[in-house]
This record gives C-alpha cells, sequence and structure tokens, in this order.
C-alpha cells in the first residue's frame, strides 16, 4: 500500500546520489577510505574518541557484547520493550538476557529496579534510548561501577539526543547506533559503534573483519565475523552527518507543533516529552492511548485515512524464541501496557506543514 503519510521517510537529495556515484566510479567500493572519514566524523559527533562502522545497528551490538566478555553463562540486563536486535545478540553469545520493566514516562527501562536484579553471573547492562530519549544514565554508571559491569549504550534511535550536556553514546563503555532508513540518519543497512577505550577499539576492528589481526593479513587470533561497511554506505552516511543538526531541529519543531494541538484529550495518555536532563531527539511520534480499544479504533482510522502507524514494539520476552526458553511477558506491567496500549506514526523531517496540518486533523476525527 501506498501510505499518504509513511512512517519514515529517509532524507535522500542529489548530495547523496553524487557521493555515491563517485564511489562507483572510483573503482574502490568496498570498505576504504571514506568509511574512515565517516568513523572518525561520527565518533567526534558522539563525544567519542574512535569510531567503528558496521554493517548494521545488530552486528555493532553482537560485537559490543563480544568485546565486554560476554559469553556461555551470563547475565545480562536488559529492556523487555524494544525492537528485538537489542536481546538477539546476548542469546548468540550464549548468555541470557535478564529484563526489567520500563519507566512509564519514558518508556526507558527503570535504572531504580536495576540493582534487585544484579548477581555474579550479571557482566552487563544494554540500555536502549528508546524513541530517541536518553536512560537516566548516572544511577546507571554509579551502579556499574560498583559491581564492575560494562554499560552498552543501544543508541539506535537516538542519535545526537544528550543526556545532562553529554552526546547519548558518550557516556557507558561501549556504544551501538543504526543507520537503517528509518533512523536518525541513514546509510540504507549499516551501524556504528563508539568507544572512548583503545583497547576496545582495536578489538572491535578486528572482530568486524572475522577477528583478522591488525597487522598482519590473513592472521586471525580471534574469532570474528564479515561486519564491515562499505564505502558506497559511508559516502551516504558523510553526506546525511553533515545535515544532522538540520535534521533534528526539525523533529524537534513537528513535535512542538503536533503537541500543543493534541495535549489535553482525555483519551489520550502520553504523547512525547522530554525530561529535564534529556534534550530528545523524537525518533517518531507515539501516543499511549487510555486502553487497547481505543488504541486499536485510532490504529484503524488513521490507517484508512492514509497514515501509517507502527504498535509499540512486542514485548521481546514474549517473542516465539524466548516463550520457548520459558520466558513471559505478564510480569512487565508497564512494558505490557505501553505495547497494548501505544502506537507510533511518522516523525520525519520531511513532514510538510500540510502534512502535520492532516495528521492533527486526522487525530482529532478519529477520538470523536
Amino acid at each position: 500500500m501506498k501510505w499518504q503519510i509513511p512512517v519514515a521517510k529517509p532524507d535522500i537529495g542529489n548530495d547523496e546520489i553524487e557521493a555515491v556515484t563517485e564511489v562507483l566510479k572510483s573503482g574502490w567500493i568496498t570498505q576504504g577510505e571514506n568509511v574512515l572519514k565517516f568513523e572518525n566524523k561520527f565518533s567526534k559527533f558522539c563525544m567519542a574518541k574512535y569510531g567503528i562502522a558496521t554493517s548494521s545497528g545488530t552486528s555493532a551490538l553482537h560485537a559490543a557484547l563480544a568485546v565486554c566478555g560476554v559469553s556461555k553463562g551470563d547475565n545480562v540486563i536488559t529492556t523487555p520493550l524494544s525492537c528485538i536486535a537489542s536481546s538477539n545478540p546476548i542469546l548468540l553469545q550464549g548468555a541470557l538476557p535478564i529484563f526489567i520493566d520500563t519507566d512509564k514516562r519514558t518508556f526507558n527501562i527503570d535504572v531504580d529496579l536495576i540493582k534487585s536484579k544484579i548477581t555474579n553471573k550479571t557482566k552487563a547492562i544494554l540500555v536502549v534510548h528508546l524513541f530517541g530519549h536518553p536512560v537516566d544514565m548516572d544511577p546507571l554508571m554509579e551502579l556499574a561501577e560498583k559491581y564492575d559491569l560494562k554499560v552498552i549504550e543501544d543508541a539506535a534511535q537516538a542519535m545526537g539526543a544528550m543526556y545532562k550536556g553529554k552526546r547519548a553514546g558518550s557516556i557507558g563503555h561501549i556504544s551501538c547506533f543504526s543507520l537503517y532508513a528509518n533512523k536518525i540518519i541513514t546509510t540504507g543497512e549499516g551501524g556504528m559503534i563508539v568507544t572512548k577505550d583503545s583497547d576496545l577499539d582495536k578489538e572491535l576492528r578486528s572482530i568486524r573483519n572475522l577477528g583478522e589481526d591488525d597487522k598482519l593479513n590473513f592472521c586471525y587470533p580471534r574469532l570474528g565475523y564479515n561486519y564491515k561497511m562499505t564505502d558506497l554506505q559511508a559516502s551516504i552516511g558523510l553526506i546525511q552527518l553533515s545535515k544532522i543538526d538540520r535534521l533534528i531541529v526539525k523533529r524537534r519543531k513537528n513535535i512542538i507543533e503536533l503537541n500543543n494541538e493534541l495535549e489535553g484529550y482525555a483519551e489520550i495518555e502520553s504523547l512525547p516529552l522530554e525530561l529535564d536532563y534529556a534534550h530528545n531527539v523524537y525518533f517518531s511520534y507515539y501516543i499511549q492511548m487510555r486502553d487497547p480499544k481505543l488504541r486499536n479504533k485510532m490504529v484503524q482510522f488513521l490507517e484508512k485515512s492514509g497514515i501509517e502507524t507502527r504498535p509499540f514494539f512486542c514485548l521481546i520476552p514474549d517473542q516465539q524464541p524466548y516463550r520457548r526458553m520459558g520466558y513471559t511477558a505478564t510480569r512487565f506491567k508497564n512494558s505490557l501496557k505501553s505495547f497494548e496500549n501505544g502506537f507510533y506514526i511518522s516523525n520525519s523531517p520531511s513532514l510538510t506543514h500540510e502534512d502535520k496540518s492532516y495528521i492533527i486533523n486526522s487525530i482529532k476525527k478519529g477520538l470523536r
């Protein structure tokens, strides 16, 4: 179906097309100079020292868990309300995710509940900055230091977000970004890892290249994967990165306009927000209704009106691979409520004034 307002639309123009064309003409299309430039500029933007480009956000998380030493028998504390890609790499390392319920306001992991789940098997904490709003990182990092745990930030939806003046992705030991087509910036498919640790940087570069030694070709001192990015993708990323500030300003402006028109309706429980410590990049425009019936009614109306919607993520513990392992989602009350009552629509920087007016009027009609 061709939507009048799709849930995501990448901001791709002639500059990106010309950049890709230049790479094609150069004769070097795999990992090369463009990737290196992209890594350097990306890490600088994120207030980190090193950037390691990868084939996807998922492969970035997998590599990050590997260099943190997560392995069979370990536990990794994380959120149940996220894309399954944030948890699957934990299983791929032979470890077990320990899910913790979410905060009602931000839908991020409830940091106050983490301490009670730390055991001698806990190896790391993997937090997700959902919908572009940062997790409350200071108390989390204090816990990590106290119990000698690694912190991995999944900032797939939060590139450019800020926590107390620091970039999301600059606070944990390792941070991972997705550059998929619907993210803050895109390379089509792709990911990035950032860190301030030179040893982690060196090991991550090896792992993404089949475990190859950094000085000896075709010598492999460790197990690795083919998680490399191409110069074709990086050429797009460099142009996208040059536009990121403008793209974020547009996303934030959209939220102000939409919230001003939609706040105060009894049927709506929550709209996008920003806590005092945060600078939100608003990955999407989410709406949490008062109950599932209202949610379903609104979703059906919007889709009939040509506005594409997405539900909040189906809880990871309720996905089939996890249910077969004995996981269940019923005890994560806040997360379950968000899934049952919530949905999101586009907050694309390309939304026009007419698009936003159409969205507002359609939602108001759906509330009647």
